[in-house]
């Protein structure tokens, strides 16, 4: 039998109570001398950070046990959550760090990988004082097309969450033009995004609100764009009150995917009028429970107009 075993079940929960054990332990120790030593205090304080940090980025742990693993996708995501919110400069750095990694350079998966850096940008919006390069962050990773499609749209969608506090206004230009630019992208979901972003601002220098309808209903009536897109720009229509989406709304409920269908139903519901209602009707007993629900919700809009 070799002499180098492998860790059986039982070893290996041995090992992890004696590491809660010492955990415990020395966390108490150093509690203790923290409440007499101020400067002790800062130190634990530090190294915890650090520690939380580590997980964060996915080090491994274990190195000095031989018993080395990488943090499982859980336990970077509840480390994000204990991250300070007073980060130091450096801290700032590394996550930014993170955030530009792309397929291959992180050991979480793609969908994994997203979410934890969607989950980093919250933290560092929610610092007591938002860096203020991290819009000029999100700009450059959404121009970067190296990065996946997901992650660059999450970029938009942070982007116009932090627009109205982007400071100097000269980045906040930026900023706007980079929303125009993606609500002009032919790749999945992204032009949907930007739309929401631009019409949150509707009304605000830059983003006026008849460019706005005008650049969603482009959008419907395009075949460059793809149905997702699509979805969300019927949704901007309404909100806006684009009457000139009505013809093209009243005939996608009736065709295409039933997503597609579920929010023309919606835009009809809210731009429409009484010469909508026998065409919804016909949708109240559809046999897919979407569109019977937003056909019913559709036509409660109409009547609600009476």
């Amino acid at each position: 039998m070799s002499q180098t075993m492998r860790a059986t079940p039982a070893m290996r929960a041995i090992r992890m109570a004696f590491s809660v054990l010492m955990t415990l332990v020395i966390g108490q120790t150093s509690l203790a001398r923290a409440a007499e030593d101020p400067a002790s205090a800062a130190s634990v304080a530090s190294a915890a950070s650090g520690m939380t940090l580590a997980l964060v980025l996915g080090h491994s742990t274990g190195r000095a046990t031989g018993s080395e693993t990488v943090p499982s996708h859980a336990a970077r995501l509840q480390a994000v959550r204990a991250l300070s919110k007073e980060l130091l400069p450096d801290e700032v750095q590394a996550l930014y760090g993170l955030l530009d990694r792309k397929s291959g350079e992180d050991p979480a998966s793609s969908a994994e990988r997203n979410a934890l850096k969607n989950d980093v940008v919250n933290a560092l919006k929610m610092q007591t004082v938002m860096p203020a390069d991290l819009p000029a962050r999100l700009i450059a990773m959404f121009n970067d097309p190296a990065h996946d499609p997901v992650w660059r749209d999450y970029c938009i969608q942070h982007l116009g969450s932090v627009y109205a506090v982007i400071t100097p206004l000269a980045l906040q230009e930026q900023a706007r033009q980079t929303l125009w630019t993606a609500a002009s992208e032919k790749q999945g979901s992204i032009p949907g995004t930007a739309l929401i972003a631009l019409a949150n601002q509707s009304g605000q220098p830059g983003f006026e609100k008849a460019r706005i309808a005008a650049t969603a209903l482009a959008l419907v009536r395009s075949p460059d764009y793809g149905e997702p897109a699509k979805i969300t720009a019927f949704q901007i229509c309404a909100k806006l009150g684009e009457q000139a989406v009505l013809p093209d709304a009243r005939h996608q409920m009736t065709n295409g995917s039933v997503l597609i269908r579920v929010s023309a139903l919606a835009c009809v519901g809210i731009l429409g009028d009484q010469s909508d209602l026998a065409a919804l009707r016909a949708l109240e007993s559809n046999s897919d429970i979407r569109l019977r629900t937003a056909a019913q919700a559709a036509i409660k809009r109409v009547l609600a107009k009476r």
